[in-house]
């Protein structure tokens, strides 16, 4: 606030004193009087305002600048010193010998991770042969039903069908809870006893957490979160985002 009043005076006084005129020359009373009759003229206002406007947008400008500068370094460093991402027991979807890597976290209760799925869907078509996605699970604490929901696709994923659970899920997203996740496991054609018992053993619930943690290792905090074959892209980015680095691994 103090800053702001500073940077108004300031206009102000360049705008009302003569060249030959200094601020240090008039006394209070001169300046009250010469800022009140500037102030009753709407033009002199507006050209505060396109004053003040001027400063905050250059402002604004060269914060982005440095923010862009910032992010292209980064991105540099990146592509030198890729993260080492484990894809352990994850499911996958494309080619195991596919040139890139994308490893997601994500949270199936979490809308900005169904635009994620989104976007990872189109990266699948775009590049069937060159391209495989290993999807992992980061389930957010305040979403009650994300690692129930994690389980039921870890207990699909032990028959075989891992993929057709996370779309239902996704396209459900606003109805989770157990009793979907056993329709759901109905319409794919799961034996239901395996998966019932799946979906409560233990050890599934433990593959959620660690990939959770490994997540918080990674330094993955909010959802979703991918590596490009060890390049970091934060949040439900669109398609060109992740061609932008897909082509570039290609390229190399």
């Amino acid at each position: 606030m103090r800053l702001l009043q500073g940077i108004l005076l300031a206009t102000v006084s360049l705008l009302i004193l003569t060249p030959n005129t200094q601020a240090a020359d008039l006394s209070q009373d001169q300046f009250n009087s010469l800022m009140e009759k500037f102030l009753s003229d709407d033009a002199n206002v507006a050209k505060i305002g396109d004053s003040l406007e001027g400063y905050f947008k250059k402002k604004r400008e060269g914060q982005q600048k440095a923010a862009q500068e910032q992010a292209a370094k980064q991105l540099e460093e990146q592509f030198k010193n890729p993260v080492k991402v484990a894809i352990g027991n994850a499911p996958i979807k494309g080619p195991k010998d596919a040139k890139v890597t994308i490893i997601e976290f994500s949270d199936f209760q979490c809308p900005f991770c169904k635009r994620g799925m989104d976007s990872m869907d189109a990266v699948h078509k775009e590049y069937p042969k060159d391209v495989k996605i290993a999807f992992k699970h980061l389930p957010l604490p305040f979403h009650p039903e994300a690692k129930p929901a994690a389980r039921a696709s870890i207990a699909a994923q032990r028959q075989g069908k891992f993929w057709e659970m996370h779309d239902k899920l996704f396209e459900n997203q606003k109805s989770l809870g157990e009793e979907l996740y056993m329709s759901l496991a109905k319409e794919i054609g799961l034996d239901m006893a395996k998966f019932k018992k799946d979906f409560a053993d233990p050890a599934v619930a433990k593959q959620v957490d660690d990939d959770a943690a490994l997540a918080t290792k990674l330094g993955v905090r909010g959802t979703p979160g991918f590596f490009v074959n060890g390049v970091q892209v934060k949040g439900a980015q669109p398609l060109p985002k992740f061609k932008e680095l897909i082509d570039r691994w290609l390229a190399m």
